[in-house]
Formats: C-alpha cells, sequence, structure tokens
C-alpha cells in the first residue's frame, strides 16, 4: 500500500511563480473565435453522423427491419438535427451579451416575486399561491446591474412536465443558476431538478426564501424587530436536502443566501415611507444576494461565458455520442440475441428434424409391414386377375398410407419449428442492453453519462431501443421461407413416390400340374405370389426409405434456409455495431476531445495561463469533477505547485510523460480532500482509499473523468477512520 497526500489547492504567490517560470504573457481571450472554432468542429461532426446515417439506412429499408430502423437509425438522424440547430443558434448568439442568470425552483418558492424586485417590476406576474402560476420563460435586466435574469416555470408541480421542460430549456445559455428555494422543507419531486442541474454542470447560487406573508403592518414589524423569528433558525437543516440531491450527481452549490423577495418587493411598491421601504429592504436581506450575485459575476463572468459558448454544442455532441453509443448497445445487443437465437433454434430444429423423419420412416415400415402380411394372407385360390386387381388396390392403399403420414409429419413439422422459433425468440428477446454498455469507448461513457440528463434527447435514446428490441428479435423468429420450403419437401416425396408406386405390376400366370393335390397346388401358387410380390414389395420399400432420406434432406435445407436468413440479420446488426463504434471512436471522441482542448485552453487564457494554454496537449472536462488537462513540463510542475483558483473550473493536471495510471492516480489526488491509499496499481485499474466520505455522484464523477481521461478504471473506497500506515 502507498500512501500519498492531497494536493495542496493554495494558489501560490503570483511573484513567486514568475521568478520560476517566467512572465506569463498576456493572451486576450475571445469568445468570438471560439465560437467559430467550435461551430467548425460541431459542423464535421454533423457531416460525419450524416455520413454514417447514409451509410446505414439502405440495410434497414425492407418493411420486416421497420423497428430495428426506429431503434438503431432515426436516434443517430435525431442528434444529427440537433446539432445542426444547436450551430444555427449559437451562430446568432450575441457571445458578447450581459452575464445571465436563469431562475429555477419548486412552483410557488417565490421566484417570480424576486423577478419582479430584481428587475424593477410592478408585481403584476407574481401568484397568489396557486400552483403554476409562471407558464413561460421571461427576461429582464437586474435593476443597475448589468445582468440579464430569466425567470422559469416551476418545478415540480403536478401535471406540470411542460413547464419542467421549459425551465430547462434554458440552461444551456445560463452562466449561473439562481435556485429559489423556501424555508420549508425541499419537496422531493425537486430533487430530480437538483440532480439534473448538478448534471450539467452550471455554477448555483441558492436563495432560501422565507415564505411568512408580511402584507400585514403587524408582521411587517415582527419581521422589523424579530427577524430571527420571521426567517426561522435552520437554515442549514433547510439546505441539507438540496446539498442531498446535488450530491447524487456530483455537484454542490457554490454560496447560499436567506431572502425574503416579498419583503423586498413591497420596499419597492411606493405603499411605504421611504424610511421604511429602506428598513424593509434591508430587513429582506436581498442586497445580500446582490452582493452574492455581482461577485459572481465580476470573479467569473468571462470564464462562464466561455463555458457556456462551449457547453451549448457541446453538450448536442454528447447527445449525438450517447446516441452513436446507444445504438451500439443495442445492435450489439440485438445481435448477441440473434446469434442466440439462431444458434438454438438450429439446436432444436435439428432434433425435430431427426424425430419427425424417426416418425416418418416408421409410419412407411409400418405400412409395407401390412403389404407384407396381405402377400401371406392373399386368397391364393383366386384367378390371376383376380390375385392383380386386388394387389393394385392395396399398392394404392400403401401410397395413400404414405402420403397422408408424409403430410400429417410435415405439419408438425412445421408447427412445431415455429413454436420453437417464437419460443427461442421470446426467451432471447430478454437479454439486457446494459450488458453491452461500455461498448463503445469513452464516446459510450459519455454518452451514458449524458444519459443521466432527463428531460432532453439522449434520454429517450435508451426506451426507444428497448421498446424496439423485442419487437424486433421476435419479428425475425420465422421467416416464410421455412414452411415453404418444408412444402416442397413433402411435394416433392409424394411426387416420387407417385413414380414408384406404379411399380404394380402384378404376378405372372401361375401353372398347375396334372394329378397334384388341391394343397400342393395352393402351397405352390402361394410361393409364386410371394416369390413375385416380395421382392417388389421390397424395391417399394428401398425406394420410398430412401425418399424418406430426400424429405429429411430438404427438411434439413429448410432449417438451414432458415439458419442463413437470421444469419443475414446478424452480418447487419455485426455490421452495424462496426459502423458506429468507428464512427465514435475515430471520429466523434477526436471531434469531442479536440472541444474540451479547446475550451480549456480558452478558459486557461482567461485565468492568465496562456503559456499553459499554449502548451495544452489534452483536456477532459467532466460535470461534477473538474477540467483534466495534460501538459508536457515545466507546464505541469507550474500548475501543481501554483494552482488555479476554483472559481468556475477546477483544473486538474496531468504530465503527458506519466503513465495513464500514475495520471489517474494524479486526479484523484488533485480531488481528494485528504491523504489517498493505494492498493493496487496496473495500466488497466487502480485500487485507491480515501480518508474522508465521498459522495455517491462525487465518486462516479471521478471514477467517470479518470476513465475519460486516462482509459484507467478506478475503484474508490472509504475509511474515514483514516487510512492506517
Amino acid at each position: 500500500m502507498i500512501i500519498v497526500p492531497s494536493q495542496p489547492r493554495a494558489p501560490g504567490h503570483e511573484g513567486a511563480r514568475q521568478q520560476l517560470f517566467g512572465i506569463d504573457q498576456p493572451r486576450l481571450a475571445s469568445p468570438a473565435a471560439l465560437r467559430t472554432q467550435l461551430i467548425e468542429l460541431a459542423r464535421t461532426a454533423e457531416r460525419t453522423l450524416a455520413r454514417t446515417v447514409d451509410e446505414l439506412t439502405p440495410q434497414f429499408e425492407s418493411p420486416e427491419r421497420h423497428e430495428l430502423r426506429t431503434s438503431l437509425v432515426v436516434p443517430l438522424r435525431e442528434a444529427t438535427d440537433r446539432i445542426s440547430r444547436a450551430c444555427l443558434q449559437l451562430q446568432g448568439r450575441d457571445v458578447d451579451r450581459p452575464f445571465r442568470i436563469v431562475l429555477m425552483g419548486r412552483t410557488m418558492a417565490g421566484k417570480s416575486t424576486l423577478f419582479e424586485f430584481l428587475t424593477g417590476g410592478d408585481g403584476t406576474s407574481v401568484g397568489q399561491g396557486g400552483q403554476r402560476t409562471t407558464r413561460e420563460t421571461h427576461t429582464g435586466m437586474i435593476l443597475n446591474h448589468d445582468i440579464e435574469i430569466v425567470d422559469t416555470p416551476g418545478v415540480g408541480a403536478m401535471d406540470g412536465d411542460e413547464d419542467y421542460l421549459e425551465a430547462f430549456s434554458q440552461i444551456d445559455d445560463a452562466d449561473l443558476i439562481l435556485w429559489v428555494a423556501t424555508n420549508e422543507a425541499t419537496q422531493e419531486q425537486t430533487g430530480r431538478a437538483l440532480q439534473q442541474l448538478a448534471d450539467y454542470g452550471k455554477p448555483i447560487v441558492v436563495a432560501l426564501n422565507c415564505l411568512r406573508d408580511v402584507t400585514d403592518e403587524l408582521d411587517r414589524a415582527d419581521l422589523l424587530e424579530e427577524p430571527e423569528l420571521i426567517f426561522g433558525g435552520d437554515t442549514l437543516g433547510n439546505l441539507k436536502p438540496i446539498v442531498r440531491h446535488l450530491a447524487r450527481a456530483g455537484g454542490r452549490y457554490v454560496s447560499a443566501v436567506t431572502i425574503h423577495a416579498q419583503a423586498a418587493l413591497l420596499s419597492l411598491a411606493g405603499q411605504l415611507e421611504a424610511v421604511e421601504s429602506a428598513e424593509l429592504r434591508q430587513a429582506s436581506r436581498v442586497d445580500r444576494l446582490l452582493t452574492e450575485i455581482q461577485e459572481q459575476r465580476d470573479r467569473t463572468a468571462e470564464l462562464r461565458r466561455t463555458a457556456s459558448i462551449g457547453d451549448f454544442l457541446r453538450s448536442a455532441l454528447l447527445d449525438a455520442a450517447g446516441a452513436a453509443a446507444a445504438a451500439v448497445g443495442a445492435a450489439t445487443a440485438m445481435a448477441a440475441a440473434a446469434r442466440g437465437s439462431r444458434d438454438n433454434f438450429k439446436r432444436r430444429a435439428d432434433r425435430r428434424v431427426i424425430d419427425a423423419h424417426d416418425e416418418l420412416v416408421a409410419a412407411f415400415t409400418a405400412a409395407l409391414a401390412r403389404r407384407e402380411r396381405w402377400i401371406e394372407r392373399v386368397d391364393v385360390g383366386l384367378s390371376d386377375k383376380r390375385i392383380n386387381a386386388e394387389w393394385a388396390t392395396e399398392i394404392a392403399a400403401l401410397r395413400e398410407e404414405i402420403e397422408t403420414h408424409a403430410a400429417d409429419v410435415g405439419r408438425r413439422l412445421e408447427r412445431d419449428l415455429k413454436r420453437t422459433a417464437i419460443d427461442v425468440a421470446d426467451d432471447w428477446a430478454q437479454i439486457d442492453v446494459g450488458s453491452f454498455r461500455d461498448l463503445g469507448g469513452r464516446g459510450a461513457i459519455w454518452g451514458n453519462r449524458l444519459v443521466k440528463v432527463g428531460g432532453r434527447f439522449a434520454v429517450t435514446v435508451g426506451t426507444t431501443i428497448l421498446g424496439a428490441k423485442i419487437g424486433a428479435i421476435a419479428g425475425t423468429a420465422l421467416g416464410p421461407g421455412l414452411g415453404n420450403a418444408i412444402g416442397l419437401g413433402l411435394g416433392a416425396i409424394i411426387g416420387l413416390l407417385t413414380g414408384i408406386l406404379g411399380l404394380n405390376r402384378g404376378i405372372d400366370w401361375i401353372g398347375d400340374k396334372v394329378f397334384r393335390s388341391a394343397a400342393d397346388v395352393r402351397e405352390r401358387r402361394r410361393e409364386r405370389v410371394r416369390s413375385q410380390l416380395s421382392p417388389l414389395l421390397v424395391r417399394v420399400g428401398d425406394q420410398v426409405l430412401r425418399a424418406g432420406h430426400d424429405v429429411r434432406a430438404a427438411w434439413q435445407l429448410a432449417v438451414e434456409g432458415e439458419t442463413a436468413r437470421h444469419s443475414l440479420e446478424l452480418d447487419t446488426l455485426d455490421q452495424t455495431a462496426r459502423t458506429l463504434n468507428h464512427t465514435i471512436t475515430a471520429e466523434l471522441e477526436p471531434i469531442l476531445a479536440r472541444i474540451d482542448v479547446e475550451i480549456a485552453g480558452e478558459l486557461l487564457r482567461i485565468m492568465g495561463r496562456g503559456r499553459a494554454a499554449s502548451a495544452l496537449t489534452r483536456a477532459t472536462r467532466w460535470r461534477g469533477a473538474g477540467m483534466a488537462v495534460e501538459l508536457p513540463e515545466p507546464e505541469f510542475s507550474e500548475l501543481v505547485l501554483f494552482p488555479l483558483p476554483e472559481d468556475a473550473e477546477r483544473v486538474l493536471p496531468t504530465a503527458t510523460s506519466t503513465s495513464p495510471s500514475a495520471s489517474a492516480v494524479q486526479l484523484i489526488r488533485n480531488l481528494a480532500a485528504g491523504e489517498v491509499a493505494i492498493h493496487g496499481w496496473n495500466e488497466q485499474e487502480v485500487i485507491v482509499e480515501l480518508t474522508h466520505p465521498l459522495a455517491r455522484g462525487a465518486r462516479e464523477a471521478w471514477q467517470s473523468l479518470a476513465l475519460a481521461h486516462t482509459g484507467v478504471k478506478m475503484a474508490i473506497s472509504e475509511n474515514t477512520q483514516g487510512v492506517a500506515s
């Protein structure tokens, strides 16, 4: 076991940095130039996806492959369209616009009241305590501040799915989220929204709004004289559920302020004396919130603007990667199901064909045995003509028996094979797509992470695939060719038997010697009948059995044909998975990596680290963890010794000269708040133990960042009692 301390995060003295590494020449950030670069990269990804869709579409044009097309091709086409729309929207976006805040929170939390105060409104849009008062987005400017603010519908209302989607449609373009909660218990239905916000990675300021009505003069007096009585004292308790929900997705808020939005709005209403209005505004504590907002703007505006420009396109590209990765998983799962059902069907069908052939041979043998017994029972005292007539009747009955048995066995075989095909398809249609989730490399990991962001395009991909998968597999359970082939086999044997059983030649004339007894005569005639008809019956039997073998071969050929049809489906699915995998690993991943490098470089320049920005070789941004950057020496050492402040992004340096596993350890060391114990280490996996508790979402984010940036799996556990050395 190796013990490593956590990485120091104090920025260090700027003068010392310059003395050690030289003056960092300033390089001006350019949001417009960054936008142009990112749009060019996104357009490349769009063309890549469109080409992939065009390549895959012809394989799924037949009606029986409709569900496969819906699962595997349609989501990619929709992702391509979304990238195109995002490029157009970003192209028309004013990247020099003011700092943008989006107001969010549960319904009836007081968002509209706060919006009216901040924008100097008259309060006409403020609700009266009913749910879903704000049904659409409103935008305004904060009074005396160059800050744009957006009021969104509340999340968590009953029947409020449209409101939820409308609120989250504003997130991509936000620089800061102002989450308005209440000084009451946080509703559990808002937890989904908080977790989703954490997945978006936007900074969150929490405004805990007191809901105590102060429109009455006595209540206002209570607020002015005993504010703690009005506000209540359990601020930390009210924050706990918010912290818990954010932590589940690896998120956290940057600050929290307790306010009274109604009191603040009343202070502007012009209904009170100037002194009382001023006192009421001060008591509302809203100026503390304004100070926090202004500090966030002054400190992080450029950083947030750059991040939001990048994330606007990055989210569309991650949707595309997620759709492609989900399609890889679906195609792989369907191929596994098709392969399993094909092989299982073939084994069971082969056994059933053998059983059917044995049944057919047994029926033929019994029919021939009845003719042998007829030879022994026929009345040889009859004339030759009469014996031959009865023999012809017996041969006709034999033909009818054989035809009937062959048809019955064939019908049962076809019925049983259809049942087998359906049973096998049902069994294999239950295969778990999740088993194939990580088959797309890092692109698949990115996609899976994004699928957690509910309410957006990518979240529907997995559901679509799961819904279509069973139908797609069951739909290929048994083709019409198998029944036709069995029917042709039966037709062949019946036609063959018609020719074979035309051998109804009877016995020759049987002469009798004079002076023989009647018994001698009958025995002589019996022997003559036996000697002429038995060999004929043997010949018929041999040819009937050979025909039975031919029928078995025809049945087996039908099974082989059905197996080959399944193999064609399997080849299509395998080729689809290979095509999509290539699209992800060879084309989408490099584009996403390049976008992360461009965004990281711009952020580093804004933070005054132009030298590191120019030397940057690789970058991976992960919501809930930070921005991993790969640098050569001496830029790596410079960032380690003089860390950047975590105003917008936590910058996590890794060295180009170290192995992937060493880089993974360095990432965890940067993220950890205490010592890290390394229990196992190879180039595929690193096992570490922390001395501090870690939220479930944070653990997932750290592991995902390490895997995406280095390709190494991290197994992270906790020992809050301390790591034994």
